[in-house]
């Protein structure tokens, strides 16, 4: 392995050294339709992004599959040119939620990162004239054009990994963006994942085929599905609330 960045209990290892200055930094979840991983997961196999490194916590969810006949780890680094997304096939610990984002921002933040796109999803229910709302970063809105996204309605909730790296990104003043596409709360929605990626096209100027993750729909989800249920056991533990979060 070629370098390794260590932020206390947290590791950032990577193939060979690695220079992220001016680059954007991609990353989603398994929130409301599972649409922060579903996008991220679509825009590593269409760029065709190569895997770089991997993020390694003490607490380490204790899964593996095989994706092109290699072994995934559970936080996974990729990177095509200026493109850089972290994709977590398997959601951290709810206990380490805090830790993990907060390392992942301050390296972020460190190795000289241009600007954070994050999604996340709404519940399919609240939705109105719009597909999608966002949050923004004071940062942000100051150094950035406007992305035509309404931002999240008051009284709505953002919960989990993402509500804490945008704490954190806002508390360094770091340029971060959440984009929120409406989802179905109740299974896999690659159809508002695709949203998410339309969007991020716009923003980054780049062409990631939104038709072929349509097209995959219904193998998406049953793929997500079977993460899901092989990582609840242990990992995945059972939401108390019922309410209006991402």
């Amino acid at each position: 392995m070629g370098t390794k960045k260590i932020y206390e209990d947290v590791e950032f290892i990577f193939r060979s050294p690695q220079n992220f200055e001016g680059c954007t930094l991609l990353n989603g979840w398994h929130g409301i339709g599972e649409c922060g991983f579903i996008s991220m997961s679509h825009i590593v196999d269409n760029l065709k992004a190569e895997r770089i490194g991997f993020i390694i916590t003490n607490n380490l969810p204790q899964f593996i599959t095989i994706k092109n006949e290699q072994i995934t780890f559970p936080f996974e680094i990729y990177r095509k040119d200026n493109v850089v997304v972290i994709l977590p096939i398997f959601e951290p610990i709810k206990s380490e939620h805090l830790k993990f984002t907060k390392r992942i921002v301050d390296w972020s933040i460190d190795e000289k990162f241009e600007q954070s796109i994050l999604v996340g999803g709404l519940d399919k229910r609240l939705e109105d004239d719009h597909n999608m709302k966002a949050i923004y970063t004071n940062a942000y809105l100051d150094k950035k054009k406007d992305t035509n996204v309404p931002i999240l309605n008051e009284g709505l909730y953002v919960t989990g990994p993402l509500a804490y790296m945008l704490m954190f990104y806002e508390l360094n003043s770091f340029p971060a963006v959440s984009l929120l596409p409406y989802a179905e709360r109740s299974r896999p929605d690659p159809i508002a994942a695709s949203v998410a990626v339309e969007k991020i096209n716009h923003l980054l100027d780049i062409e990631v085929n939104v038709k072929e993750l349509l097209d995959e729909a219904e193998k998406i989800e049953k793929e997500i599905e079977a993460l899901i249920k092989a990582s609840r056991p242990t990992e995945r533990e059972k939401d108390s609330d019922k309410g209006m979060f991402v």
